[in-house]
């Protein structure tokens, strides 16, 4: 055999098998609970759903028509009875494909009414998908107890297992590793990610721009520029360690230390961004040899004139080359939407001005809305500015008329004594003095993007005007009356009535 062939087809592994379709089981029945709980406003069975339905995934087969309700309850029966046989090992390799289809629809759904995707749920599905056909349940399992019943001989496959284990190790170690590449992308190859005010204003755009209290681990970095820079270099650091794994199968201590990066890093997630992804944990059994910690490592040699089989062959060569090239090519997941394959560029965009050697001032664009009540609406500000801030994306009149229609709905449900009858969405530019000022954000109202009280108001359009105009350049809140620049971020805007009005807008972080 090759070396790739040895490799991925590697004598032992039953065990670790095992554990890991454990592992990746109660990892998915805590993504399924979570998933639920957080179900958008504006997927499709929600309340205030409004027709905005941009298939993904799974979804991109059936059209652009969005599933009714039925389907969608029966996604969520299917997805947890497919977790639970998967747990206990009742016809395991069915199961494994049961839970991956009905699971991967729902979380590829909840993304169905926005322009992209987050990140918290990809990896439990990737290493879902990583495991189908693999031979989890000859041991410890259901379909074990149940052979035994029949009086048959335990299954134990030769080379049949290493395959399965190694690709979801990869698949796991991937994630990380894909957001150390892109901050380092984003940095021209260099370490300007770590070693800038970069880290400073990602921390800032987190907490106040979402209106959420820092924590003090957050204060004491945010004041600090060698505590913010050591903390992105360990960043970088704890996302490449995983990936050493791959090439330590022989070296079981050393690979499990790796795979304690892959918690170290999920753990500091939580701590420093309050982005708390614990149903990621159960993922580190990939990182363990079990069969070498519970001693079930005797290990025959191969065979001469052994070759593997066709099936598995075929699916590890695909798998690989099509999850390397989707995590490590910049933007191209989110275009091609074959959710949850996925790159993370986890906060890689470098949010600094140059020279990134210079502690400078620091500007986003961010929305914010504005309700017209009769009554208080307690928190409705920070509320919408939070969930809804993907707003700004939208380019495009007639879907901004949608998003609105389906943000006022989902005000007026939320807040149902205050009678809301109309929201308003603002572009503003927040913008952070330089350190050692203290760090927070001054916020500068630029244009209404677009009204809605049961009549839609905006002037967007999708090209800038001729001649001369006013406009903003490079998210700097400093207003310009001239022609058009041809490059850089630009926000056009007009006024009427003594308000202003975006009419076009131009700006690589927004797209």
């Amino acid at each position: 055999m090759s070396r790739w062939q040895r490799y991925w087809f590697a004598e032992g592994g039953r065990h670790s098998a095992a554990v890991l379709r454990i592992a990746i089981a109660l990892a998915l029945m805590f993504t399924l609970a979570r998933l639920r709980g957080t179900w958008p406003a504006n997927a499709p069975g929600s309340p205030t759903y409004e027709g905005v339905y941009r298939p993904i995934g799974v979804w991109m087969l059936f059209g652009h028509h969005a599933p009714p309700v039925a389907v969608i309850d029966a996604l969520w029966a299917i997805a947890w009875m497919g977790a639970l046989f998967m747990l206990a090992g009742a016809f395991t390799r069915v199961a494994t494909a049961v839970a991956f289809v009905a699971g991967v629809a729902l979380a590829a759904l909840s993304y169905a009414g926005t322009k992209g995707w987050s990140h918290q749920y990809n990896v439990v599905f990737i290493a879902l998908l990583a495991f189908l056909g693999a031979r989890g349940g000859d041991v410890w399992s259901w379909d074990a107890y149940w052979r035994r019943a029949k009086g048959l001989p335990e299954l134990d496959v030769p080379r049949g297992y290493q395959w399965s284990v190694r690709l979801v190790q990869l698949a796991v170690a991937l994630m990380f590793a894909s957001g150390m590449f892109h901050k380092v992308l984003h940095g021209h190859m260099t370490l300007r990610w770590a070693f800038s005010d970069n880290l400073r204003h990602h921390l800032l755009v987190r907490y106040d721009l979402a209106g959420l209290p820092r924590p003090a681990i957050v204060d004491y970095l945010i004041d600090r520029s060698w505590a913010w820079q050591a903390a992105a270099a360990l960043n970088l650091l704890t996302q490449t360690i995983p990936l050493t794994a791959v090439f330590l199968v022989r070296r079981p201590v050393l690979r499990a230390c790796a795979g304690m990066f892959f918690v170290l890093e999920t753990v500091a997630l939580g701590v420093v961004m309050q982005l708390w992804n614990l149903h990621w944990l159960p993922l580190v059994a990939a990182f363990i040899d079990w069969d070498a910690l519970l001693r079930k490592r005797d290990v025959p040699a191969t065979p001469d004139g052994w070759t593997p089989p066709r099936g598995p062959s075929i699916f590890v060569i695909a798998f690989v080359v099509y999850d390397v090239i989707v995590a490590f090519t910049p933007s191209i997941d989110q275009r091609i939407g074959t959710y949850p394959i996925s790159a993370f560029p986890m906060f890689a965009q470098i949010r600094a001005r140059e020279p990134l050697a210079k502690h400078q001032p620091y500007s986003v664009p961010a929305v914010h809305f504005e309700l017209d009540a009769q009554g208080p609406t307690p928190g409705a500000d920070e509320a919408l500015d939070y969930t809804y801030r993907a707003l700004l994306q939208v380019r495009d009149a007639r879907e901004l008329q949608k998003r609105l229609a389906g943000i006022l709905a989902d005000a007026q449900r939320r807040w149902p004594g205050a009678n809301i009858t109309r929201v308003r969405a603002w572009l503003m530019i927040l913008e952070a003095p330089a350190y050692p000022a203290p760090a927070r954000f001054e916020a500068h109202p630029i244009a209404i993007m677009g009204e809605v009280d049961g009549q839609f108001r905006s002037q967007l359009q999708a090209k800038p005007p001729a001649g001369a105009v006013d406009y903003y350049a490079d998210d700097i809140p400093d207003k310009h009356t001239g022609e058009v620049p041809k490059s850089g971020a630009l926000v056009v805007v007009t006024t009427i009535d003594g308000k202003p009005w975006l009419v076009y807008a131009r700006n690589q972080r927004l797209q």
